[in-house]
């Protein structure tokens, strides 16, 4: 397969090795892929690309320049979450860094939560804490390379950066989260004194259309991988459109298999504009380690009543085509923002092109092919990565869609 650029969905800048793979350990647990580079570009698939600036001891200007010069090279989409990963005891160069990190991503605002509550550090009042104890009344005040001057975390942030600085209880913070942006550049430290606190934080930043900078430690790593809940790497996503008959017996013959679930979409829904309980059960299904058939026929009568919607909803044949494939595509789009499967089978020439449409992809490249009809390869482009395998309607026989199930499992456990 050849290699691309890495697109990934979140990126972290570290300051020390340890700290990177402390940050991706509880994100590749979920699944996803992640990869710790030591050069960049990085030309390998990804969700999460972790990158080391290596600048703990460096002074405030040569840390701020490296991680600028990181940043720069990652060539993030725009979409990508980052996230400045800090030592929970305050060490390093934290105001310099996040300055850099806002300036490169153009966010004005940034959410500082170093709280690491299974570790006993926690964040009350905007002070570091060690179990129950200021920062600076324990070993890490004295640390030979890199000593921690104060337990004000807006003192430590505001020695290194002309930013605006404020300290936020979490419940003042959480409320924030949820109003507009902010025109000016700030940053928050939020209080955080347990894991639901964390995952709270990163719950409302990843609401917001405009994700800020998050900053934290593993804690917050940790939270961030509770709440992306990517699944098992060997889960399908299935977009059957097609009606016809032999589709239909290939989602009978897998139906029953209890590592699958089936989820109906009826037609009507679609002119109603219903969509977010639909999103929200698929990756429910995919979260919980099952294959996931998304499909909108529910028996082979229903292609007889295909007269009977378009006299409904006014419109014609074409139309109610590019209605079902158009919701399709939207539908993959956002349960892909969500959850990250092995990969993703799309039946039916118009299907499938709705959801390429949708995910951005400029092509397709074939590498393979399994069950004897469904081709096996990786869009070009676009906002999906993982393989994707393509079947036209009536191809196979009622066997097509277990054999494809399998396939993908035996090539995710290579």
């Amino acid at each position: 397969m050849s290699k691309h650029v890495a697109n990934p969905q979140i990126l972290v800048i570290a300051d020390d090795f340890t700290g990177g793979n402390d940050a991706g350990v509880s994100l590749a647990l979920t699944g996803m892929t992640v990869n710790v580079a030591f050069t960049l570009p990085c030309a390998e698939e990804t969700d999460v690309l972790i990158v080391n600036s290596d600048s703990r001891a460096l002074d405030a200007p040569q840390a701020a320049a490296r991680v600028n010069a990181l940043a720069l090279a990652c060539h993030a989409d725009s979409r990508a979450l980052w996230l400045k990963k800090m030592d929970s005891t305050l060490r390093g160069n934290l105001g310099a860094e996040v300055d850099a990190l806002m300036q490169v991503t153009g966010k004005n605002l940034a959410i500082v939560a170093p709280a690491y509550p299974q570790a006993g550090r926690t964040t009350e009042q905007g002070l570091c804490l060690v179990h129950g104890v200021p920062v600076t009344e324990t070993e890490f005040a004295s640390d030979p390379k890199t000593p921690v001057a104060s337990a004000d975390i807006c003192a430590v942030l505001q020695a290194q950066t002309s930013i605006k600085c404020r300290t936020m209880s979490l419940s003042d913070g959480l409320q924030r989260l949820q109003e507009p942006s902010v025109d000016m550049s700030q940053i928050w430290v939020v209080d955080a004194q347990s894991n639901a606190d964390l995952d709270a934080i990163v719950g409302e930043v990843m609401k917001r259309n405009d994700s800020p900078l998050l900053v934290g430690s593993a804690g917050i790593c940790d939270a961030l991988a509770r709440r992306v809940q990517r699944v098992s790497a060997r889960r399908l996503l299935a977009i059957v459109g097609s009606m016809s008959e032999i589709a239909q017996r290939q989602i009978a013959a897998v139906s029953r298999d209890q590592q699958v679930e089936t989820v109906f979409i009826d037609i009507e829904d679609m002119f109603k504009g219903t969509m977010d309980a639909h999103v929200a059960r698929i990756i429910g299904v995919l979260a919980s380690g099952k294959h996931c058939i998304v499909h909108t026929c529910p028996d082979k009568e229903a292609r007889h009543h295909i007269p009977h919607l378009c006299a409904r909803w006014q419109v014609s044949r074409a139309q109610l085509g590019e209605k079902i494939c158009q919701f399709l595509g939207q539908l993959t789009r956002q349960v892909l923002d969500d959850v990250s499967p092995a990969a993703l089978y799309l039946s039916g020439g118009d299907v499938a092109m709705a959801v390429a449409e949708a995910l951005e992809a400029t092509g397709f490249r074939i590498t393979d092919r399994v069950a004897q009809c469904v081709p096996y390869g990786h869009f070009a482009g676009g906002r999906w990565q993982r393989p994707v395998m393509t079947k036209a309607g009536g191809f196979g026989d009622e066997t097509t869609l277990r054999q494809v199930l399998h396939a993908i499992e035996e090539k995710m456990s290579e």
